[in-house]
């Protein structure tokens, strides 16, 4: 970790191409000019982030105009700049097609000399990481020369935050994100994880942009409410960049990622290391952050009491009448705790693992949680005693 961290940010009041484009570039002087990030004739992956099919004005993927108007710079020194994901479910043509007209990405290939990820094979990696020693990885990144990250600012009912660290999480292929939430279904050990691969990643990633002109609260990935924010933010450091976004409406050591990377010394815990005016950073009123399910409060107490935590200090999940019966969040479900009965989801609280993949995927936004009022008083001091120790 370098002693000085810069993370820069600029106003964007709406997703105008003018404004969107004025943002991008004023970001990019700030890091030294597009080609100090990129070397003449290299291949870019872009990677965007695509959850699954949501039209942009649902504020939970990588908006179409932030992605246009860094290809357009990108392209004036690469030999080839490519965009994609893997997002949830399937990684193949067919679903990924949906994806990128949905979400809007087809206007990167209508409107740059960009093209969209049509490779999807898949390379093994060997991760080396605290909890993950090897994996499958989407060949777009493993075959590219280097990387430029590009998320979205939302909340996460698992992790609290997704941001640019949590957005590596879709260099996983489709399907084999089951396999990691069935690995790592404990927070802790899952936000190793995460850290895992952007620690795998980062050597290829020369720059990570967070769109936050519109980004999401409540209950996201998918299922929260667009928030106005008013800003597009880049940094070379996914973690500094990520703590200075959290300091908008919370603080970074809260964040199970961020924690996880501060615990391995790749981010200070009072963000000494960054180079930011955080006086003058605004921070968003009225932000709705979901309770992570944090069972750090329960730690020292005896394992009968754990086990009555885990039983009632968890968000329950609830598919309500919206539900159509697709089967999709069944098919998807690593503990598989859903089967479709009657046309309806119905989930087995005793197989629940708690991932909420179910939530993400659902592609009617019929997932809903209930909590237990145990839950949010449990909640409110296990998150003072976090702060308190953090």
């Amino acid at each position: 970790m370098s002693d000085i961290i810069s993370v820069f940010s600029q106003k964007c009041v709406d997703y105008d191409p003018k404004n969107v484009q004025n943002a991008i570039d004023a970001l990019l002087a700030e890091m030294g000019g597009v080609g100090a990030l990129v070397p003449e004739g290299a291949k870019v992956f872009v990677k965007v982030n695509l959850v699954r099919e949501m039209a942009p004005e649902r504020c939970g993927t990588t908006h179409p105009e932030v992605a246009v108007a860094l290809c357009r710079r990108l392209t004036e020194v690469a030999s080839c700049v490519t965009v994609g994901d893997s997002c949830a479910g399937l990684y193949t043509n067919g679903m990924l097609s949906g994806v990128y007209a949905k979400c809007g990405m087809t206007q990167v290939e209508e409107r740059t000399g960009a093209i969209l990820n049509r490779d999807f094979g898949t390379v093994q990696a060997e991760i080396g990481g605290k909890v993950l020693s090897s994996s499958e990885i989407i060949a777009a990144f493993v075959n590219a020369d280097v990387v430029v990250n590009v998320t979205k600012l939302k909340t996460h009912s698992f992790t609290g935050y997704t941001g640019a660290v949590k957005n590596l999480f879709g260099l996983i292929p489709g399907l084999v994100k089951v396999e990691m939430h069935s690995r790592f279904p404990n927070l802790p050990d899952f936000a190793d994880l995460l850290v895992d691969i952007c620690e795998y990643a980062r050597p290829k990633i020369v720059l990570n942009v967070i769109d936050a002109v519109w980004g999401m609260d409540g209950d996201g990935p998918t299922n929260g409410k667009p928030k106005y924010m008013g800003r597009i933010m880049c940094s070379a450091d996914p973690y500094a960049l990520d703590a200075v976004a959290v300091k908008l409406f919370a603080e970074p050591q809260d964040m199970p990622v961020l924690r996880a990377a501060m615990d391995r010394g790749l981010l200070r815990r009072d963000l000494s290391e960054v180079r930011f005016d955080f006086e003058a950073w605004e921070r968003v009123e009225d932000f709705d952050l979901p309770a992570v399910d944090r069972m750090d409060f329960f730690a020292d107490q005896p394992r009968w009491i754990n086990r009555l935590a885990k039983r009632y200090m968890v968000k329950r999940v609830h598919p309500d009448k919206s539900c159509r019966g697709c089967g999709k969040c069944a098919l998807h479900c690593p503990a598989h705790a859903i089967r479709v009965v009657k046309g309806r989801a119905r989930v087995d609280q005793k197989k629940c693992i708690h991932c909420y993949c179910c939530q993400e995927l659902c592609p009617f936004d019929a997932v809903r949680f209930r909590t237990s009022l145990v839950y949010k008083v449990a909640h409110r001091m296990s998150g003072k005693r976090g702060r308190d120790n953090g």
